[in-house]
């Protein structure tokens, strides 16, 4: 069926709207919703779209999209955040890793080039699938996260010599040198670099200095398509020259203007580029090969796995943290996406191959979540918080009453802490973070290192004594966790939680809240009065303007009252109304 460019354009931007937003509602990312959306309207599926070559160079685009924003995000800033160990783990994993896939592929009598472009492909991890969980988890700045996000990065950096390799593969099966191809990639990196470094600057400082944003997103998109062209005209990928220029602007002071300059068109790319990949999958191999697939997926985890836990465990990690670490990195990437399109098309991956491959890593991708999961369960069940101060709360604590339990020793929970200290109000603050609990006590305050959300430890901290109980938890789904067994245990407890926003209040008042305060909010209504005041609008007016914003989000915070409340309300409601019943007539109903 032959269609228009632009009808096709349509199909595509038709299935990513039905496709991207169920994946988001299962809990999946957005390049799986990509994907599968690709697949169903592809030759493959139903068959809207049967020739992929009339969008083959809108998809390229997109990859030269990809790998320039990869390029972007390795500033020295960044790339300073990896630690010596860390950088070791990072480098040794892609190393050992591909050794790993490399020896098997030889096992099965794999030609050499093919065997290292798909074991370079198969060794990287999904940086994007990753940080976005471990972000949503507010992850990233524990050590596991820290230890993940230098993995990533040092993957990110191994992009532009895999891209090299990609296309030294490609011409080892013809009349070219590889080892011509690999002076050429790097004799083009080293020009790029260059330019990048004396001209670049110059060439943006002049564009902003005439302060018009339009010509400022031409100037990047000038930049990258023409790194991109010199390095396709060294007979190299423009994937390669991509990566490099996102690496030269990684550098400028306009680093985070061209990444929202350039962000729209990226998205649109990419999904393109993604969707195309979607409709290569060819489920009668997916049949066929069903077999084969479902082994190279066990294959790729168990080594990936492995090689992981092993490496975190040289670098000290315990038991169950390095379990953590290697599960939730096992499986493959989006790169591994653009290196098997890119192999298809030089040669250096036959096209049966990189079908039966691409499944392999899209059903990896789409586990990592639960992979997530599941190292983080083994964690906690081999590492419990055994040194949980249980003890010393209950010694300390002891005699306390009507006293204030605070959960949560970040920002929120040490302002309210001190607040309490000049009233003399009494208060314990639990914290599981023990740099925040060495802060906190700095401070003079009395805060125990504990896990806020199990029973010995309430127990441990009077809880039935207690009058208050306020969770200031980071974590949301952390908070409603706490909030939740705070209400169970203990119901007279008067519970204030810490929600992340205003669409937080729901599930938190749900769990059992008194009120919940959306962080975002607040500060939103302090900045308004700094911003106003500073407008020359009278004090007075501007406390009437907030106080009706408060009002507002209290009557919002009602509405979103516990059931368990409207249900003791009605209760009593009904209650009062018999016993009005008595001195009324039977007939009458009250519906005051």
């Amino acid at each position: 069926m032959h269609h228009s460019v632009l009808f096709e354009l349509f199909l595509i931007l038709t299935a990513a709207i039905i496709a991207v937003p169920i994946a988001h509602k299962l809990r999946a990312n957005s390049i799986i919703g990509f994907l599968i959306g690709g697949f169903f309207i592809g030759p493959f599926g139903f068959g809207l779209i049967s020739e992929r070559e009339d969008i083959s160079t809108v998809a390229e685009l997109g990859v030269v999209f990809l790998l320039f924003m990869i390029g972007l995000e390795l500033s020295r800033e960044r790339l300073r955040v990896i630690g010596g160990r860390f950088a070791a783990l990072g480098l040794f994993q892609i190393l050992v890793s591909m050794l790993a896939l490399l020896g098997l592929m030889i096992v099965m009598e794999f030609a050499l080039p093919t065997a290292l472009v798909i074991a370079g492909a198969l060794a990287l991890s999904s940086t994007a699938i990753i940080l976005k969980q471990l972000s949503d988890d507010r992850q990233l700045n524990t050590r596991f996260g820290r230890a993940a996000l230098a993995i990533l990065l040092l993957q990110d950096v191994a992009v532009g010599p895999f891209l090299i390799m990609v296309q030294a593969a490609g011409d080892a099966g013809t009349e070219t040198s590889p080892w011509i191809s690999i002076l050429l990639g790097f004799g083009a990196v080293a020009l790029l670099l260059l330019v990048g470094r004396y001209l670049l600057p110059r060439l943006f400082r002049y564009i902003a200095s005439l302060k018009n944003p339009e010509l400022f997103a031409i100037g990047t998109l000038f930049v990258v398509l023409a790194a991109s062209t010199l390095t396709e005209v060294s007979g190299l990928s423009m994937a390669l020259g991509a990566f490099i220029a996102g690496v030269m602007l990684a550098e400028t002071e306009f680093r985070h203007q061209i990444e929202a300059d350039i962000a729209p068109f990226r998205g649109v790319f990419l999904s393109l580029f993604f969707m195309s990949v979607g409709m290569s999958v060819n489920v009668d191999v997916v049949y066929n090969e069903f077999g084969t697939i479902m082994m190279w997926l066990v294959l790729l985890l168990v080594i990936k796995t492995a090689v992981l836990f092993v490496l975190a465990r040289a670098i000290k990690f315990e038991t169950g943290s390095a379990i953590r670490v290697a599960l939730s990195l096992a499986a493959g990437g989006e790169f591994a996406f653009v290196m098997f399109a890119l192999a298809a098309q030089n040669g250096a991956v036959p096209l049966d191959i990189a079908a039966m491959l691409i499944p392999v890593v899209a059903i990896s991708m789409a586990l990592t979540p639960t992979l997530i999961s599941l190292g983080h369960k083994i964690e906690e069940k081999l590492h419990p918080k055994e040194e949980d101060q249980l003890g010393k709360i209950s010694e300390e604590s002891e005699g306390i009453h009507q006293h204030v339990l605070v959960i949560g020793s970040g920002r929120v929970g040490r302002v309210l802490a001190r607040l309490l200290k000049t009233r003399n109000i009494p208060f314990l603050v639990l914290d599981s973070d023990a740099q925040q609990v060495s802060r906190g006590r700095a401070e003079g305050l009395p805060v125990y290192f504990a896990d806020g959300s199990r029973p010995e430890t309430f127990r441990a901290a009077h809880t039935d004594e207690a009058k208050i109980a306020v969770v200031a938890m980071g974590n949301p789904h952390a908070t409603e966790k706490t909030v939740a067994l705070l209400r169970q245990h203990y119901p007279h407890l008067k519970i204030f939680a810490r929600a992340q926003d205003i669409t937080h209040i729901g599930p938190l008042s749900r769990h059992g809240a008194d009120a919940a305060i959306p962080e975002v909010l607040e500060t939103g209504l302090r900045l308004s009065d700094h911003v106003l005041a500073a407008c020359d609008v009278p004090q007075e007016d501007i406390d009437a303007e907030i106080a009706k914003f408060r009002r507002a989000d209290m009557l919002l915070m009602n509405e979103l009252a516990p059931r368990m409340q409207r249900k003791q309300a009605s209760g009593d409601a009904k209650e009062s109304g018999t016993k009005d019943s008595g001195t009324k007539d039977s007939g009458t109903k009250d519906k005051s």
